[in-house]
Order: structure tokens, then sequence, then C-alpha cells
């Protein structure tokens, strides 16, 4: 029997070849549950597209207020959370 291309059918796209967007997280909030992803608005009429960042490797005097303030020039920060040992609280050295 002869196939002809139009009898194949097309492969379907691997997702694997997705590639995920960066994003950016800021202080946690009150309740300590993580952020809903949102919009925000820049204040100069920018918009930006929320997304979330995960950060690896971090020293353990790393924390939410410095990683805010590096962040934060990029472009605005909804909230950041280092993930701690439940015990000792001491840094996991992930955010």
């Amino acid at each position: 029997a002869t196939t002809k291309p139009e009898d194949t059918p097309a492969a379907a796209p691997s997702s694997s070849d997705a590639t995920p967007a960066p994003t950016t997280s800021a202080p946690p909030a009150a309740s300590g549950a993580p952020p809903a992803a949102t919009s925000n608005s820049g204040g100069a009429g920018g918009n930006f597209l929320s997304a979330s960042l995960y950060i690896g490797d971090l020293l353990p005097d790393v924390n939410e207020g410095l990683l805010y303030e590096i962040f934060n020039a990029v472009g605005p920060v909804a909230s950041i959370r280092v993930c701690r040992d439940a015990v000792t609280r001491r840094s996991l050295g992930y955010a």
C-alpha cells in the first residue's frame, strides 16, 4: 500500500518545546499563602504582566528585603518568599 503525506497524521508539538515565562514575586502576604497571579500597571502608564520567578543557590543571608530591592529595580514586584525550614526558620537556599 502507498501512503500519501495527507494520510499521515501530523506530529503533535512536544510540551518540552515550551519555555516558561520569567516571573517576579514580593514580600509574603499576611496570610502566608502564595500570591495570586495578577496584572500590574507601571506608574508611567506601562503595562506589566504577572509572572513567577524561582531563584536557587541563594546564600544563607539572602532575605526577602534584599531580593525585593534587586528585582524592584527592574520592575514592579508583587511578592517575595524565601523558602525556610519549618522548625529552624533557616533559608533553604531558594525563593
